[in-house]
């Protein structure tokens, strides 16, 4: 009498986690800075309350005191001692400290407590074997990967309480005929003590993720590499680190999570139901406005020539072009809207019709545990997080000037 009872609880644990969850809503912020910003990439709270802030477009560092609505510059533009080409990922050090990577200058520059600008480094010059993929685990696309930032691998995408980067192949590999696209990409941790750079599991990527332009012939080469951009309402994984080294990434095929821990075994979450967003013509209308003001960072690398080998970088969106193909639905999460909490919480911004102006967040426990969704006011979304449930949300204006608030969660 009793079997039928274990199975229908079985047949119940295996079916997506409906959308009834609790639902906190965000309405005024504790604190908005006064000034605008053209493209925050990056914010992180140092533990006196005062942020770090990054926008790359203005190519400007600066600490923040959003109480007292303040600002000091870090840092300044060039290439030598505390100085920046393109400043963009921001990651905490142990010991209060910040790094800020800049891929112009292909280095990290230490930010210290205090807000004043350290030494540089770089990562992978040192001789240590380039990452492998692990047993069991074959990316497709196959080849050496580009080297960017120091490593055979992109850029830095996450750190956590160790102070251990953490980074995302570019999905363009070597091929014997040139640079080729790949459809996977790996997630690879690097120690800075151990000088040990390790594969940890492989997400995947959408279709034209990247593109490679080749110019020039004999000494005077231009290789233009692009990721990211090139698919609208791209359908692929997400990732990001919690503070214990435990990578979450969100699997875009049936919208679960998977947990993978510092030792690489891997626990699976239930599947997150959703209804898919049909791209019409309001969804292809709001790609293209969102392209207009996209960021990313396209990276030009020139061999030989009359100045020799050089390498220049620009934040400006490319020129708006029509795709050649739609997708029929967007994906269940928007990929650049995955972010871990101080606490170990787990937030994925969802996507909705472009008649929904309310941004919401699925919110999960470290243990991968669906928890509830946060509600944000209009033409705003998460950049950063935190101590005591902090949340820091960019709200753009209607001259898509952005301005960086402070929320409680």
């Amino acid at each position: 009498m009793r079997t039928p009872c274990v199975i229908a609880l079985l047949a119940a644990a295996a079916l997506p986690v409906a959308a009834q969850q609790p639902t906190r809503t965000l309405t005024k912020p504790l604190a908005e800075y006064g000034e605008p910003f053209s493209q925050i990439a990056a914010v992180r709270e140092l533990k006196d309350g005062r942020l770090l802030v990054v926008d790359s477009r203005d190519k400007l560092v600066q600490l923040i005191n959003l109480t007292a609505n303040r600002a000091t510059k870090v840092g300044r533009e060039g290439s030598g001692p505390g100085e920046y080409g393109i400043p963009t990922q921001l990651f905490a050090l142990p010991g209060d400290s910040s790094v800020i990577f800049d891929p112009l200058n292909q280095r990290y520059l230490v930010v210290h407590p205090d807000g004043k600008p350290g030494a540089s480094f770089r990562v992978g010059d040192e001789p240590s074997a380039p990452p492998r993929p692990q047993q069991g685990q074959r990316p497709e696309g196959g080849g050496q990967m580009m080297r960017i930032g120091g490593l055979g691998f992109g850029m830095p995408r996450a750190a956590d309480a160790r102070g251990r980067l953490y980074f995302e192949g570019g999905g363009i590999s070597m091929g014997p005929n040139g640079p080729v696209t790949a459809d996977t990409a790996p997630i690879v941790r690097y120690d800075r003590t151990t000088k040990v750079a390790d594969t940890l599991a492989w997400v995947h990527l959408p279709k034209n993720n990247a593109s490679v332009k080749s110019s020039g012939s004999g000494g005077n080469q231009r290789m233009e590499v692009r990721i990211g951009g090139r698919t609208p309402y791209p359908a692929r994984d997400a990732w990001t680190v919690l503070p214990n080294g435990t990578v979450v990434i969100a699997r875009v095929g049936d919208y679960h999570l998977d947990l993978v821990s510092p030792t690489r075994a891997v626990t699976r979450g239930a599947s997150v139901a959703f209804t898919p967003v049909k791209v019409g013509n309001a969804e292809k209308q709001e790609y293209s406005d969102q392209s207009k003001n996209a960021g990313g960072i396209a990276i030009m690398r020139t061999e030989g020539g009359p100045g020799g080998s050089q390498t220049r970088a620009s934040t400006a969106p490319p020129p708006f072009e029509e795709p050649a193909e739609w997708p029929s639905t967007k994906p269940p999460f928007n990929s650049n809207g995955i972010f871990a909490t101080p606490a170990g919480e787990i937030w994925i911004a969802r996507n909705r019709a472009a008649s929904d102006p309310i941004p919401t967040y699925d919110v999960f426990s470290a243990a991968g545990k669906l928890t509830g969704k946060v509600v944000l006011p209009r033409q705003t979304r998460v950049i950063g997080f935190g101590a005591g449930g902090t949340v820091y949300t960019i709200r753009v204006d209607d001259d898509d000037l952005q301005y960086l608030q402070r929320f409680r969660g």
